[in-house]
């Protein structure tokens, strides 16, 4: 599975010409082997502990990236970061985020059934590409 995410990540980033330096690569490894989102901080002390010391400005640009790719959703209720579950989807993301163990469940709108654009094009507005929405929800362990 973590080949497949590297895979996605290398292609992306190929296809939109942009380099691969070895500090993406560290922080796009370590997002990939989350189970959980993590904080930039959080991501740092990983690295840390890996003999890989970034500081927490270029951890952030990298980030930045990485979200401009679309592979990585930055989940802002709880500012943290988790790498994208199905980085090819084409349709908008919907973040479910567990607000009591963090847990994620990634979906679209489509397999949920939400007409987003419908409702953006009734107020003459519409969706920015490459964004995502997100649901607070309880899973099943913690409701």
């Amino acid at each position: 599975m973590v080949s497949k995410f590297k895979s996605a990540a290398l292609d992306r980033c190929y296809s939109a010409k942009h380099s691969i330096t070895p500090q993406r690569m560290l922080v796009i490894d370590a997002l990939i082997n989350q189970k959980k989102p993590i904080s930039a901080y959080n991501l740092k002390k990983y690295l840390d502990v890996k003999g890989e010391e970034l500081n927490i400005a270029t951890i952030y640009r990298i980030l930045d990236f990485w979200c401009s790719l679309n592979l990585v959703h930055r989940i802002s209720s709880i500012n943290k970061f988790i790498f994208c579950a199905n980085p090819d989807e084409k349709h908008t993301h919907i973040i479910n985020c567990c607000q009591k163990c963090e847990t994620i469940i990634e979906s679209c709108h489509e397999k949920m059934g939400i007409d987003i654009s419908g409702g953006i094009e009734v107020l003459g507005l519409t969706l920015a590409r490459g964004s995502h929405l997100e649901v607070p929800v309880f899973c099943a362990s913690c409701s």
